[in-house]
């Protein structure tokens, strides 16, 4: 997959986020960054250094979890896997022990650094893939789908631990097809599709962008009391549903609904809530508009 006008800049701190459905573009450029492709064209920089030029310097300033079940040694422990890519990246004796078992404390593997990675399950592989591309204490991290096939615990730590590592001040590139993973953690959202950048936006602008042409979403919440009134005199209305004593609007304002429904039905109402789109709503109203065009 060729990948044409990607232009991203990572701060010191920040989580950028590369969404897009299988043939984007994400993962080859993920391999240029990491030096497994070489780019037949423009620039690309890890930690100051190009990387094709400083190919050996780009790659020693990130860190890469690319998961999956390749990568690691099954007939070794935890804490002999990092081990020996330890030792490959020049730790030596004490250092390289106390180390590994720093990383293993921060994945949360402690007390099962001395079992055989062949018994892990998918989640623990996961956070030992991200300890080994930790080992020599990176600026950078590229991360790959770091919570693919992980279940819902499992993802929320590995969210958890993601969003520690930015506030402890390293820059964190990730691709995912988890639109919870990238709004709760990123800092930019890169949406690409053939190789190419669609959009490219702040979770929050992309969610406020598509309320422009999807609406809003107000939630009531009525007393145990109060069935659910009508409410298609709602001014901007495009969409209602009632379910369990909860109703939904979709509504082109969400605030001009709001005073609306306080007006209209006061303490009836025991919450009320707007919201705009999701980012997986978002992602899937562009693709919908994308393959009508």
């Amino acid at each position: 997959m060729a990948v044409v006008g990607l232009d991203l800049t990572v701060g010191r701190g920040e989580v950028v986020s590369i969404l897009g459905p299988n043939g984007a573009g994400k993962t080859t450029s993920v391999r240029m960054l990491t030096g497994l492709l070489v780019p037949t064209s423009g620039e690309a920089s890890v930690g100051g250094y190009d990387v094709a030029r400083h190919r050996r310097r780009a790659a020693l300033a990130c860190g890469v979890s690319l998961g999956g079940d390749s990568g690691l040694y099954p007939r070794l422990s935890a804490a002999q896997n990092l081990t020996f890519f330890g030792l490959m990246y020049g730790l030596r004796g004490r250092s390289l022990d106390r180390r590994v078992r720093e990383l293993l404390s921060l994945v949360d593997l402690g007390d099962r650094a001395g079992d055989l990675v062949g018994t892990y399950s998918r989640g623990m592989k996961q956070r030992v893939h991200l300890a080994r591309a930790l080992l020599h204490d990176p600026p950078v991290l590229i991360l790959d789908e770091p919570s693919a096939g992980l279940d819902p615990q499992s993802a929320r730590s590995m969210r958890a631990l993601v969003r520690k590592l930015a506030t402890d001040g390293r820059s964190v590139l990730l691709t995912t097809h988890d639109m919870r993973e990238a709004e709760d953690l990123s800092n930019l959202v890169v949406l690409m599709k053939g190789g190419a950048v669609h959009a490219e936006a702040t979770p929050a602008q992309l969610r406020v962008r598509a309320a422009e042409r999807l609406g809003h979403t107000v939630e009531i919440v009525w007393n145990d009391d109060v069935p659910a009134p009508d409410c298609r005199s709602c001014p901007g209305l495009l969409d209602v549903a009632h379910d369990n004593g909860v109703t939904r609007l979709r509504v082109r304002s969400g605030a001009e609904a709001v005073r609306w429904a306080f007006d209209r039905f006061g303490a009836q109402a025991a919450n009320v809530s707007v919201s705009s789109p999701s980012l997986e709503e978002v992602f899937l109203e562009r693709a919908v508009r994308e393959s009508s065009s």
